[in-house]
């Protein structure tokens, strides 16, 4: 009776498999497995099984090895002490080789490094404790305000994450200079055109009111960019809706002799920023002086918006009403008359004046006729 021979078999990594060494380059590791292949095709044995079945380790180690990210990921497990292995079948009589190379990293010392602080946690760019951290936003917030905001000069500050947070601080009770300044200090500091249209400055002097001081910073931060480049686009419309603001929170209302003086700021102003003052600017600034009798002072404008050539074909209209407005009845007259006859023939075109002509031709005989009635009663009750 034959005796059944015991299967005999060893783990071994892919590496061992193919007989080469994990370093080999790619094309090392080709040759090994085209020698192990030569050597245990079972060309050279059909009686022997065994070939066949090495045969087949050796093709899927090679499938494995061959791909450069598979093999990677293999290269890893084997440091890490967990990658595959094979059973490689062994002849009755063959010695089994040493034990399979089952790769270990060498641990690390532990040492605590100085950048792990458990201790402490980031919030807004300040190191708060962790226990705090863990009480919410609100507990945050008190502790950084407590410990890291009351108490300071924000000019003793250049830390961006510092003043942008103290401005808010500012901002909640009502500390207007210490605002803007921080606002102001934070804009000098970072010099990106994202942190100042983030800080949104125009708000901030809208709110305060300090509107002429707006107008000077930004003008001032103007000076970085290069005339007609986007931010100072930008900076300009700024400029123009703070102005819009100084105009109607100071020009259009408030006593008559304040609002005169605001008027001859807001034209100053404009001059000084090269931009050629608006209808609504002009119109407001004679109202103003009118009303505070400056009468010589308010015909110089209506003249100097006269003598102003005109660009625009609504314009037109818009001067009719300031005559009227002004008191120049005749002269408004004669000029709405001259706009009916087609004297100026572009404030006829729908398209260019964005309305209706007759309409606008109606509503500024209306608004003659309404004025000279209010010049007639002056003039009786006089």
């Amino acid at each position: 009776m034959a005796v059944e021979t015991v299967r005999r078999s060893e783990e071994r990594d892919f590496y061992a498999v193919l007989g080469a060494e994990p370093s080999a380059t790619a094309a090392e590791l080709r040759a090994a497995f085209r020698e192990a292949v030569l050597r245990h095709h079972p060309d050279r044995s059909p009686a022997n099984s065994m070939a066949t079945r090495r045969t087949a380790i050796l093709n899927r180690a090679w499938t494995e090895l061959r791909d450069p990210l598979r093999r990677l990921h293999y290269d890893r497990d084997l440091e890490r002490g967990t990658a595959t292995t094979l059973a490689w079948p062994l002849e009755p009589d063959e010695v089994a080789s040493a034990p399979s190379r089952r790769y270990r990293p060498t641990p690390l010392p532990e040492r605590p490094s100085r950048w792990h602080q458990p201790q402490w946690r980031s919030v807004a760019g300040f190191r708060v404790p962790a226990e705090v951290f863990m009480a919410g936003p609100a507990a945050q917030n008190a502790w950084i305000i407590d410990n890291l905001i009351a108490g300071q000069d924000w000019r003793e500050h250049k830390e961006r994450y510092w003043l942008r947070y103290a401005a808010g601080y500012y901002r909640e009770r009502g500390r207007s200079d210490d605002w803007l300044g921080a606002l102001e200090r934070l804009i000098e500091l970072d010099a990106t055109f994202d942190t100042l249209v983030n800080v949104d400055p125009r708000s901030a002097y809208t709110a305060t009111g300090d509107l002429l001081r707006g107008v000077g910073f930004l003008r001032q931060i103007g000076e970085r960019y290069q005339p007609g480049s986007a931010p100072r686009r930008w900076l300009d419309r700024e400029l123009r809706a703070m102005l819009g603001e100084f105009r109607d929170q100071r020009v259009r209302r408030g006593p008559a002799d304040d609002r005169a003086e605001s008027a001859e700021l807001l034209l100053n102003y404009l001059e000084a920023l090269e931009m050629e003052p608006g209808f609504a600017d002009v119109r407001a600034a004679i109202m103003a002086h009118r009303r505070a009798g400056h009468l010589a002072r308010a015909l110089e404008l209506v003249e100097r918006a006269v003598a102003t050539p005109i660009t625009e074909p609504a314009r037109w209209f818009s001067l009719v009403q300031l005559l009227t407005e002004a008191g120049q009845l005749d002269r408004a007259s004669a000029l709405l008359a001259a706009i009916a006859r087609g004297d100026h023939p572009e404030a006829l075109i729908r398209r260019r004046i964005a309305g209706d002509p007759v309409r606008r031709i109606a509503t500024a005989r209306q608004r003659l006729a309404r004025a000279r009635e209010r010049q007639a009663r002056a003039r009786s009750a006089g």
